[in-house]
């Protein structure tokens, strides 16, 4: 019986990809109506920003996944490779989405016990029994432990980890000034953020600030 694969989504939520495709087809097919010219015009102009929205869309689900670009791990094995880190602790993920970064932390650090939060509200496509199942496919499951909470209020003890990671952003993170203090209450004394496309080459249309233009990692440590 072959072993079932792990399953990771992308950062892009497809449904919202599927309204802009379906908002432009409908605009689109409204300009071969029988009807004046001005309309079927108007039709077509209006389609332009839909259309221009699922592209970007569409090409970053695919320089994302693995199937395509696999950007996403990509950008996972980045973080993971600037973990500065005698490796035995307790590791926090803030935003862990699918599991796939906690997921390359554990396997890279087999001595290590994590955890990762994240809010999985309904409007994202991966959950919290989601990244469960990915980490017991992994193997990793027993040092792993997802919790659904919010970074602005964390709830655990002071400082319970030696390490986190945090991968948002940047303006988030420039407004976000409640979520360093949080970090410092639980024992964080160094953090380190790097911009992403100073990092590594991506591809023209991933730079764009609705994607991952603005985009920053975040670490830091005892």
């Amino acid at each position: 019986m072959l072993k079932t694969k792990a399953k990771y989504q992308t950062w892009i939520r497809i449904y919202k990809l599927l309204i802009f495709l379906v908002i432009s087809l409908i605009f689109l097919l409204a300009t071969l109506l029988p009807v004046n010219l001005y309309q079927r015009v108007l039709s077509g102009v209006l389609a332009l920003p839909f259309m221009y929205i699922a592209l970007i869309l569409s090409y970053s689900v695919y320089q994302f996944a693995a199937f395509g670009g696999n950007y996403q791990s990509k950008i996972h094995d980045l973080i993971v490779a600037k973990v500065n880190w005698g490796g035995k602790g307790k590791i926090l993920d803030i935003g862990t989405g699918s599991g796939s970064l906690i997921i390359k932390l554990a396997k890279t650090f087999p001595k290590s016990f994590l955890t990762g939060i994240d809010y999985w509200g309904g409007n994202w496509e991966y959950s919290k029994a989601q990244c469960q199942q990915n980490a017991e496919i992994e193997g990793v499951s027993d040092r792993i432990d997802f919790l659904k909470a919010s970074a602005a209020e964390l709830p655990f003890n002071d400082d319970e980890f030696v390490f986190l990671d945090l991968f948002m952003d940047e303006k988030i993170f420039g407004d976000e000034k409640e979520l360093l203090n949080v970090l410092k209450k639980h024992g964080v004394s160094e953090l380190n953020s790097y911009k992403l496309a100073k990092e590594m080459k991506l591809p023209n249309f991933l730079l764009n600030k609705k994607v991952l233009g603005n985009a920053v990692i975040l670490s830091g440590r005892k």
